[in-house]
Protein backbone atom coordinates (compact mmCIF):
# COMPACT_ATOMS: atom_id res chain seq x y z
CA UNK A 1 0.00 0.00 0.00
CA UNK A 2 1.27 3.34 -0.64
CA UNK A 3 -0.37 7.04 0.87
CA UNK A 4 1.52 10.67 -0.47
CA UNK A 5 1.50 13.10 1.63
CA UNK A 6 2.06 16.88 1.36
CA UNK A 7 4.45 18.04 4.16
CA UNK A 8 6.98 21.23 5.65
CA UNK A 9 9.96 19.47 7.47
CA UNK A 10 12.15 21.86 9.43
CA UNK A 11 15.90 20.95 9.98
CA UNK A 12 17.64 22.60 12.58
CA UNK A 13 21.46 22.59 13.45
CA UNK A 14 24.43 24.74 14.57
CA UNK A 15 27.72 24.63 12.19
CA UNK A 16 30.39 26.81 14.16
CA UNK A 17 31.71 27.68 10.87
CA UNK A 18 28.97 30.01 10.12
CA UNK A 19 29.39 31.99 13.18
CA UNK A 20 29.51 36.08 12.18
CA UNK A 21 29.40 37.24 15.68
CA UNK A 22 31.08 40.66 15.85
CA UNK A 23 30.28 41.04 11.65
CA UNK A 24 26.94 41.84 12.10
CA UNK A 25 24.30 43.71 14.44
CA UNK A 26 21.56 41.34 12.75
CA UNK A 27 20.30 38.85 15.00
CA UNK A 28 19.08 36.56 11.75
CA UNK A 29 20.15 36.39 8.19
CA UNK A 30 17.31 35.35 5.96
CA UNK A 31 19.01 33.40 3.05
CA UNK A 32 18.20 33.66 -0.53
CA UNK A 33 17.70 30.10 -2.63
CA UNK A 34 21.19 31.61 -4.62
CA UNK A 35 23.27 31.18 -1.56
CA UNK A 36 21.73 27.75 0.24
CA UNK A 37 23.38 25.88 -2.14
CA UNK A 38 26.76 26.95 -0.83
CA UNK A 39 25.61 26.02 2.59
CA UNK A 40 26.03 22.84 3.96
CA UNK A 41 22.63 20.66 4.80
CA UNK A 42 22.22 17.16 6.40
CA UNK A 43 22.18 14.45 4.19
CA UNK A 44 19.01 12.97 5.01
CA UNK A 45 16.70 10.49 3.12
CA UNK A 46 13.25 9.07 3.34
CA UNK A 47 14.10 4.99 3.75
CA UNK A 48 10.79 4.33 2.72
CA UNK A 49 9.87 6.66 -0.24
CA UNK A 50 8.63 5.94 -3.28
CA UNK A 51 8.66 8.95 -4.95
CA UNK A 52 8.87 12.62 -4.00
CA UNK A 53 9.56 16.25 -5.39
CA UNK A 54 10.19 19.79 -4.09
CA UNK A 55 7.50 22.70 -4.98
CA UNK A 56 8.73 25.52 -6.47
CA UNK A 57 6.00 27.27 -7.37
CA UNK A 58 5.97 29.84 -7.68
CA UNK A 59 9.58 29.94 -6.19
CA UNK A 60 11.04 27.37 -4.82
CA UNK A 61 9.20 26.77 -1.55
CA UNK A 62 12.53 26.72 0.96
CA UNK A 63 13.65 29.05 3.42
CA UNK A 64 17.00 29.43 5.34
CA UNK A 65 17.38 31.73 8.72
CA UNK A 66 20.97 31.68 9.83
CA UNK A 67 21.56 32.96 13.48
CA UNK A 68 24.42 34.69 14.73
CA UNK A 69 25.90 32.18 16.83
CA UNK A 70 25.93 29.86 13.42
CA UNK A 71 22.80 27.65 14.29
CA UNK A 72 20.62 27.15 10.24
CA UNK A 73 16.99 26.60 10.53
CA UNK A 74 16.27 24.79 7.11
CA UNK A 75 12.87 24.26 6.26
CA UNK A 76 11.23 23.12 2.73
CA UNK A 77 7.82 22.19 1.30
CA UNK A 78 7.45 18.33 -0.40
CA UNK A 79 5.04 15.83 -1.63
CA UNK A 80 5.89 12.20 -0.81
CA UNK A 81 4.68 8.66 -1.97
CA UNK A 82 5.73 6.53 0.58
CA UNK A 83 4.91 2.76 1.34
CA UNK A 84 2.96 1.48 3.96
CA UNK A 85 2.67 -1.92 4.78
CA UNK A 86 -1.10 -2.38 5.97
CA UNK A 87 -2.62 -5.44 7.71
CA UNK A 88 -6.16 -6.50 7.18
CA UNK A 89 -7.56 -8.78 9.00
CA UNK A 90 -9.58 -6.61 11.02
CA UNK A 91 -10.90 -4.66 7.81
CA UNK A 92 -13.18 -2.86 7.77
CA UNK A 93 -12.36 -2.16 11.89
CA UNK A 94 -8.56 -2.03 11.58
CA UNK A 95 -6.20 0.37 12.57
CA UNK A 96 -3.25 1.17 10.12
CA UNK A 97 0.55 2.49 11.08
CA UNK A 98 2.10 4.21 8.27
CA UNK A 99 5.63 5.54 9.31
CA UNK A 100 8.24 8.16 7.85
CA UNK A 101 12.05 6.80 8.65
CA UNK A 102 14.36 9.46 7.71
CA UNK A 103 18.23 8.31 7.85
CA UNK A 104 21.62 9.51 7.28
CA UNK A 105 22.90 8.67 3.79
CA UNK A 106 26.44 9.08 4.67
CA UNK A 107 27.59 9.79 7.38
CA UNK A 108 27.67 7.98 10.47
CA UNK A 109 26.65 8.79 14.12
CA UNK A 110 30.50 10.76 14.79
CA UNK A 111 29.50 13.11 12.22
CA UNK A 112 25.69 13.65 12.11
CA UNK A 113 22.65 12.68 15.07
CA UNK A 114 19.42 13.17 14.20
CA UNK A 115 16.88 13.99 17.05
CA UNK A 116 13.18 14.95 17.42
CA UNK A 117 13.08 18.16 19.02
CA UNK A 118 11.36 18.31 22.14
CA UNK A 119 7.78 19.19 22.79
CA UNK A 120 5.62 19.23 19.74
CA UNK A 121 7.99 17.96 16.59
CA UNK A 122 5.03 16.99 14.70
CA UNK A 123 1.83 18.88 14.35
CA UNK A 124 -0.57 18.64 11.41
CA UNK A 125 -3.73 20.51 10.68
CA UNK A 126 -6.53 19.23 12.69
CA UNK A 127 -9.54 20.08 10.29
CA UNK A 128 -8.29 17.76 7.94
CA UNK A 129 -10.23 15.29 6.04
CA UNK A 130 -9.39 12.07 4.29
CA UNK A 131 -12.17 9.81 2.90
CA UNK A 132 -11.07 6.37 4.56
CA UNK A 133 -9.11 7.36 7.40
CA UNK A 134 -8.56 9.86 10.23
CA UNK A 135 -5.56 10.16 12.36
CA UNK A 136 -5.47 8.90 15.82
CA UNK A 137 -1.78 10.07 16.97
CA UNK A 138 1.19 10.60 15.38
CA UNK A 139 4.41 9.30 17.52
CA UNK A 140 8.01 9.62 16.61
CA UNK A 141 10.97 7.41 17.72
CA UNK A 142 14.58 7.10 17.39
CA UNK A 143 15.12 3.69 15.22
CA UNK A 144 19.02 3.70 14.64
CA UNK A 145 20.08 0.22 14.02
CA UNK A 146 16.77 -0.98 13.53
CA UNK A 147 16.94 -1.46 9.45
CA UNK A 148 20.34 -2.05 9.01
CA UNK A 149 23.56 -3.69 10.23
CA UNK A 150 25.44 -0.05 10.19
CA UNK A 151 24.62 2.11 12.65
CA UNK A 152 23.60 5.11 10.31
CA UNK A 153 21.47 7.64 12.15
CA UNK A 154 17.53 7.32 12.02
CA UNK A 155 14.11 8.73 13.58
CA UNK A 156 10.74 7.49 13.01
CA UNK A 157 7.63 8.76 12.83
CA UNK A 158 4.47 6.53 13.16
CA UNK A 159 0.28 7.77 11.90
CA UNK A 160 -1.81 5.79 13.34
CA UNK A 161 -5.13 5.78 11.17
CA UNK A 162 -8.11 4.81 12.20
CA UNK A 163 -10.78 3.48 9.55
CA UNK A 164 -13.84 4.84 9.32
CA UNK A 165 -16.59 2.41 8.99
CA UNK A 166 -19.48 4.49 8.50
CA UNK A 167 -19.26 3.30 4.28
CA UNK A 168 -19.32 -0.53 5.55
CA UNK A 169 -21.73 -0.27 8.04
CA UNK A 170 -24.24 1.02 5.69
CA UNK A 171 -23.32 -0.42 2.09
CA UNK A 172 -22.15 -3.99 3.84
CA UNK A 173 -23.54 -4.54 7.75
CA UNK A 174 -27.13 -3.27 7.49
CA UNK A 175 -28.24 -4.62 4.52
CA UNK A 176 -26.49 -8.37 4.97
CA UNK A 177 -28.38 -8.08 8.41
CA UNK A 178 -31.49 -7.01 6.89
CA UNK A 179 -31.15 -10.09 4.03
CA UNK A 180 -30.61 -12.65 7.06
CA UNK A 181 -33.73 -11.53 8.77
CA UNK A 182 -35.90 -11.54 5.55
CA UNK A 183 -35.14 -14.83 5.66
CA UNK A 184 -36.69 -15.99 8.33
CA UNK A 185 -39.72 -14.97 7.50
CA UNK A 186 -40.34 -18.35 5.77
CA UNK A 187 -40.71 -19.51 9.05
CA UNK A 188 -44.02 -18.21 9.25
CA UNK A 189 -45.31 -19.31 6.27
CA UNK A 190 -47.58 -22.53 6.16
CA UNK A 191 -45.54 -25.48 5.31
CA UNK A 192 -47.54 -26.09 2.24
CA UNK A 193 -46.42 -22.59 0.91
CA UNK A 194 -44.02 -23.89 -1.23
CA UNK A 195 -43.22 -21.92 -4.30
CA UNK A 196 -43.42 -18.71 -1.35
CA UNK A 197 -40.68 -20.42 0.67
CA UNK A 198 -38.37 -22.06 -2.26
CA UNK A 199 -38.58 -18.28 -3.59
CA UNK A 200 -37.77 -16.41 -0.48
CA UNK A 201 -34.75 -18.84 0.70
CA UNK A 202 -33.26 -18.72 -2.83
CA UNK A 203 -33.73 -15.28 -3.45
CA UNK A 204 -31.51 -13.96 -0.15
CA UNK A 205 -29.28 -16.71 -1.14
CA UNK A 206 -28.48 -15.26 -4.59
CA UNK A 207 -28.70 -11.77 -2.70
CA UNK A 208 -25.98 -12.32 -0.12
CA UNK A 209 -23.73 -14.12 -2.91
CA UNK A 210 -23.96 -11.16 -5.19
CA UNK A 211 -23.66 -8.89 -2.01
CA UNK A 212 -20.31 -10.59 -1.14
CA UNK A 213 -18.77 -10.66 -4.50
CA UNK A 214 -19.14 -7.05 -4.86
CA UNK A 215 -17.75 -5.93 -1.80
CA UNK A 216 -14.98 -8.66 -2.64
CA UNK A 217 -14.15 -6.56 -5.81
CA UNK A 218 -13.18 -3.76 -4.35
CA UNK A 219 -10.90 -4.97 -1.85
CA UNK A 220 -7.32 -5.62 -2.41
CA UNK A 221 -6.25 -9.38 -2.55
CA UNK A 222 -4.55 -11.15 0.26
CA UNK A 223 -3.73 -14.67 1.38
CA UNK A 224 -5.31 -14.22 4.66
CA UNK A 225 -9.19 -14.22 6.34
CA UNK A 226 -10.57 -10.55 7.04
CA UNK A 227 -13.03 -9.51 9.36
CA UNK A 228 -15.67 -8.50 6.78
CA UNK A 229 -14.53 -11.84 5.37
CA UNK A 230 -16.50 -13.32 8.39
CA UNK A 231 -19.38 -11.46 8.03
CA UNK A 232 -20.10 -12.17 4.76
CA UNK A 233 -19.78 -15.80 4.88
CA UNK A 234 -21.44 -16.28 8.03
CA UNK A 235 -24.37 -14.44 7.27
CA UNK A 236 -24.64 -16.59 3.72
CA UNK A 237 -24.37 -19.20 6.32
CA UNK A 238 -27.17 -18.46 8.37
CA UNK A 239 -29.77 -17.76 4.66
CA UNK A 240 -28.42 -20.83 3.41
CA UNK A 241 -29.29 -22.91 6.38
CA UNK A 242 -32.93 -20.94 6.18
CA UNK A 243 -33.27 -22.53 2.90
CA UNK A 244 -32.31 -25.86 4.27
CA UNK A 245 -34.40 -25.45 7.11
CA UNK A 246 -37.15 -25.71 4.90
CA UNK A 247 -36.16 -28.96 2.82
CA UNK A 248 -36.02 -30.36 6.42
CA UNK A 249 -39.54 -29.83 7.04
CA UNK A 250 -40.79 -30.55 3.90
CA UNK A 251 -38.86 -34.09 4.70
CA UNK A 252 -41.23 -34.11 7.50
CA UNK A 253 -44.21 -33.22 6.66
CA UNK A 254 -44.74 -35.40 3.54
CA UNK A 255 -43.24 -38.48 5.25
CA UNK A 256 -46.53 -39.59 6.95
CA UNK A 257 -48.65 -38.87 4.09
CA UNK A 258 -46.35 -41.55 1.36
CA UNK A 259 -46.63 -44.18 4.18
CA UNK A 260 -50.54 -44.07 4.24
CA UNK A 261 -50.49 -44.04 0.51
CA UNK A 262 -48.73 -46.31 0.14
CA UNK A 263 -50.49 -48.83 2.20
CA UNK A 264 -53.53 -47.83 0.46
CA UNK A 265 -52.04 -48.35 -2.73
CA UNK A 266 -54.29 -51.45 -3.63
CA UNK A 267 -57.81 -50.03 -3.06
CA UNK A 268 -57.18 -47.33 -6.09
CA UNK A 269 -59.96 -49.19 -7.78
CA UNK A 270 -62.54 -48.88 -5.28
CA UNK A 271 -64.65 -45.71 -5.86
CA UNK A 272 -65.15 -43.09 -3.40
CA UNK A 273 -61.55 -42.93 -2.21
CA UNK A 274 -60.34 -39.61 -1.52
CA UNK A 275 -57.90 -37.45 1.09
CA UNK A 276 -58.30 -33.76 2.28
CA UNK A 277 -55.90 -31.75 3.22
CA UNK A 278 -56.37 -30.61 7.14
CA UNK A 279 -57.89 -34.11 8.66
CA UNK A 280 -57.04 -36.72 6.25
CA UNK A 281 -60.11 -39.21 5.30
CA UNK A 282 -59.45 -42.29 3.27
CA UNK A 283 -63.44 -44.16 2.70
CA UNK A 284 -62.36 -47.36 1.23
CA UNK A 285 -65.20 -49.81 -0.67
CA UNK A 286 -64.55 -53.13 1.59
CA UNK A 287 -65.74 -57.00 0.07
CA UNK A 288 -69.02 -56.70 1.32
CA UNK A 289 -69.46 -53.13 0.04
CA UNK A 290 -69.99 -51.38 3.78
CA UNK A 291 -67.99 -48.40 3.43
CA UNK A 292 -65.02 -48.02 6.10
CA UNK A 293 -64.24 -44.32 7.20
CA UNK A 294 -60.95 -43.86 8.78
CA UNK A 295 -60.74 -40.17 9.89
CA UNK A 296 -57.08 -39.00 11.75
CA UNK A 297 -55.81 -36.32 12.86
CA UNK A 298 -52.80 -34.53 11.15
CA UNK A 299 -49.85 -37.02 11.19
CA UNK A 300 -47.45 -36.73 13.55
CA UNK A 301 -44.37 -36.12 11.24
CA UNK A 302 -46.42 -32.91 9.81
CA UNK A 303 -46.63 -32.15 13.37
CA UNK A 304 -43.06 -32.66 14.07
CA UNK A 305 -42.34 -30.67 10.60
CA UNK A 306 -44.23 -27.71 12.48
CA UNK A 307 -42.48 -28.06 15.49
CA UNK A 308 -39.00 -27.42 13.63
CA UNK A 309 -40.78 -23.99 12.61
CA UNK A 310 -41.33 -22.97 16.17
CA UNK A 311 -37.86 -23.90 17.13
CA UNK A 312 -36.06 -22.17 14.61
CA UNK A 313 -37.98 -18.76 15.06
CA UNK A 314 -35.96 -18.92 18.69
CA UNK A 315 -33.19 -20.60 17.31
CA UNK A 316 -32.09 -18.39 14.32
CA UNK A 317 -32.46 -15.32 15.62
CA UNK A 318 -30.60 -15.96 19.06
CA UNK A 319 -27.54 -17.59 17.09
CA UNK A 320 -27.55 -15.02 14.31
CA UNK A 321 -27.57 -12.14 17.69
CA UNK A 322 -24.77 -14.74 19.67
CA UNK A 323 -22.82 -13.67 16.72
CA UNK A 324 -23.22 -10.45 16.00
CA UNK A 325 -21.72 -9.74 19.87
CA UNK A 326 -18.88 -11.88 19.44
CA UNK A 327 -18.28 -10.58 16.19
CA UNK A 328 -18.24 -6.69 17.18
CA UNK A 329 -16.60 -7.47 20.46
CA UNK A 330 -13.29 -9.48 18.98
CA UNK A 331 -12.66 -7.00 15.88
CA UNK A 332 -13.17 -3.84 18.06
CA UNK A 333 -10.36 -5.01 20.45
CA UNK A 334 -7.27 -2.77 19.41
Amino acid sequence: MDYTMNFIITQKWTDPRLNYTGMSNAEILELDTRIMNCIWVPDLYFANEKKASFHEVTVPNKMMHLHRNGTVVYRARLTMTSACPMTLEKFPLDTQVCSVVIKSFVYTPDNVVFRWEKGNAITYNQEMEMAQFEIGNIQNKDCTGEFEENNFTCIQADIYLNRKFEFFLLHVFIPSTLIVVISWVSFWLPIDAVPARIALGSTTVLTMITQRQSTAISLPPVSYIKAIDVWTVSCLVFVFAALLEYALVSIYSRREVKRIMIKLAPSKETKGSFIKSKSITWSNGTSDGVPVDVRTSEPKSKLKAKRIDVISRVAFPSCFFTFITLYWVFYSQK
